[in-house]
């Protein structure tokens, strides 16, 4: 065997062989079984005009019915919530998730230190629980890897729980929020028009007057009808002057009766309108109508709050989600991973590769030598 032969062949053994035999060791003897639990959610529209139809149909119906039942934006902060550190947080709490990786410590590939930080475990958790947004259906897939079926099936119900909760938490909250300042809109309002209506109720009874307007329009009325007796009375005295003289009884009477109706007339004058009192006719209608409008002003922005408190009821009531189990979790019976024949041909393709590559250049530069 020359010595070029023997060059190559540590060449193959040190770049192919002995790298195989690595990759042989650790997927026949080390690496561990990791066992998948899949799951398919989506977060569906509560208030939507479907709700009656929905609610009696199972969740792949409702992706049947089409995309107007599915929230795609709500589903999306699901998924970020499956990888974050909050959710790893509820699952250290729930299952003490990190102990059943860092347990095994034979797979060095997917071992997780006991000591180690918050940052790296929730890396960790990240490579092992994924999840994954389908634009066409609208589907989230979320898969979880564990190192037995049961750990990975209990992992992924605690995290649909966790995810129903967090859906119904926030979009209850939002519709909670959007009530609850048209409720205080309408509670202001209707103190406003309480105090408004109780300022006219106080004036009604200081001022012994129902409506000051009527009273007023009544009062010009009576003044009017007096008028119209001075003038037919004024025409009756000239007829009697005419006849008889001013000395006469009937003329003294007539005119006892005029300087009668005269009075009367300046006296209804007197308390229809005002000089410097609060309680002439013409001052309390002037009072009672700006008490009048403001109590209508008020009674319109309250009936305006009512209403709108009931269209944001109604609107609340579409903003509320909730997440619809497509396919719930499944008890893995057999490992997906790792691939191992395939893993193992694909590292023996690659090292091959690598070697051809490696061969050709030392050729190329030994040619370039020559």
């Amino acid at each position: 065997m020359n010595i070029n032969s023997i060059k190559k062949n540590r060449l193959f053994l040190g770049m192919v062989v002995l790298p195989m035999m690595l990759a042989i060791v650790y997927y026949g003897f080390l690496a561990r079984n990791r066992y998948v639990s899949t799951s398919e959610v989506v977060v569906h529209k509560v208030g939507s005009n479907d709700d009656a139809a929905a609610s009696q149909i199972s969740g792949l119906a409702v992706l049947m019915g089409g995309g107007a039942l599915s929230s795609s934006a709500e589903t999306l902060y699901v998924r970020e919530f499956i990888v974050s550190q909050d959710m790893l947080d509820l699952l250290q709490k729930k299952l003490q998730w990190s102990q059943h990786y860092s347990g095994h410590t034979r797979d060095l590939w997917y071992y997780l230190s006991p000591a180690a930080s918050r940052e790296e475990v929730l890396k960790y958790y990240q490579k092992m629980v994924r999840a994954q947004y389908d634009e066409t259906t609208g589907l989230l897939t979320v898969s979880v890897d564990a190192f037995n079926p049961d750990f990975a099936k209990q992992t992924l119900a605690v995290i649909i729980s966790e995810s129903d909760r967090f859906v119904n938490d926030i979009s209850h909250r939002l519709a909670r929020e959007q009530v609850s300042f048209a409720e205080d809109e309408v509670a202001r309002a209707h103190q406003a028009f309480e105090g408004k209506r109780n300022a006219l109720l106080k004036f009604q009874g200081t001022s012994n007057m129902l409506d000051a307007r009527q009273a007023a329009k009544a009062r010009n009325e009576v003044i009017t009808a007096l008028q119209a007796d001075l003038a037919k009375e004024d025409t009756v005295l000239r007829a009697l002057n005419a006849s008889f003289s001013e000395d006469s009884p009937r003329v003294r009477q007539q005119k006892i009766k005029i300087q009668a109706i005269q009075q009367q007339i300046s006296a209804e004058q007197a308390k229809l309108i005002a000089k410097n009192s609060d309680n002439e006719t013409n001052v309390a209608a002037s009072k009672y109508q700006a008490l009048e409008i403001d109590a209508g002003i008020a009674e319109d922005a309250y009936k305006g709050a009512v209403a709108s408190m009931n269209t944001a009821r109604i609107e609340a009531a579409k903003k509320l989600r909730s997440l619809v189990v497509v396919v719930n979790p499944n008890m893995p019976e057999e490992s997906l991973f790792p691939r191992r024949l395939y893993s193992l041909f694909t590292v023996l393709v690659v090292l091959l590769l690598i070697y051809g590559i490696t061969r050709f250049v030392i050729a190329t530069i030994k040619d370039h030598q020559d």
